[in-house]
């Protein structure tokens, strides 16, 4: 304490500028007990603002949980993470709006995909076909003919007046021999990429996995009758939504380009 008032000049010494261990103590007993016991946070989470959640959840994943590959930290992370799940699967009787909408909850689950594992993850499966697809800087693959016209002025045929909508110019032959081998180069494109998530499925983190399947769990508690499909398409909504197609759109920001 002397050692530092010494540098303060401004500072005259008093008590109570430095905290003694009775005063932190207590300090330290509240996040240790929020962190030990994850229905604190869930209860805060389910009660925020949109416009809030956003910074509570970088202090929670980044800071109370901040420890992003230990197994103690993680499971009491995902502790939370199940009590938050339940109370939104009670909350929502309509199916179609299950984890669709733009919630803190929907926040809540892209912003732990964020985390440590799942970026490591996104890099190794990700990178190395981003990386050979931009290495094409000739390739056009833009099936719009109308935006393409915007761009260059051409690629529709002279007899087109510029006014055409999409779907005359995609009636026009001529339109169809340009779009058709562009079209079936992007599926190709597309089911390489997805070939390469599905061979990766091992790879995946255990916390992203384990979201999969509470997801599954809660959709079938509270929907007996719910086809697979459908059950699958909120786990897609998660998985492919929210955590691997913001890294494929935008490889930049996930630092996935060399």
């Amino acid at each position: 304490k002397q050692e530092v008032e010494s540098h303060l000049e401004d500072i005259e010494p008093s008590d109570g500028i430095f905290p003694d261990d009775r005063k932190l103590q207590p300090y330290g007993n509240l996040f240790f007990l929020l962190q030990t016991e994850p229905r604190h946070i869930a209860n805060l989470c389910r009660h925020v603002s949109l416009t809030e959640i956003d910074t509570l959840l970088q202090t929670v994943m980044f800071t109370l949980y901040g420890n992003q590959y230990e197994s103690r930290e993680e499971h009491l992370l995902l502790t939370m993470f199940q009590s938050v799940l339940s109370n939104q699967f009670e909350q929502i009787n309509d199916f179609n709006s299950l984890l669709r909408a733009n919630t803190p909850v929907s926040r809540m689950m892209t912003t732990y995909t964020r985390r440590g594992p799942g970026q490591s993850y996104l890099k190794s499966v990700l990178s190395e076909r981003i990386n050979n697809l931009i290495e094409h800087k000739d390739l056009n693959l833009e099936i719009n003919p109308l935006k393409k016209l915007e761009e260059e002025n051409k690629s529709l045929p002279e007899n087109l007046p510029r006014s055409v909508t999409s779907e005359v110019a995609a009636a026009n032959p001529d339109v169809q021999a340009i779009i058709a081998p562009r079209i079936k180069m992007l599926m190709e494109i597309a089911n390489s990429f997805l070939q390469t998530i599905i061979d990766s499925i091992d790879q995946t983190p255990y916390g992203i996995r384990w979201i999969c399947k509470q997801i599954r769990s809660l959709t079938k508690r509270k929907y007996v009758d719910c086809s697979e499909y459908a059950i699958c398409t909120l786990i897609g909504g998660f998985f492919f939504l929210r955590f691997v197609n913001p890294a494929i759109v935008t490889p930049q920001a996930y630092m996935l380009v060399e």
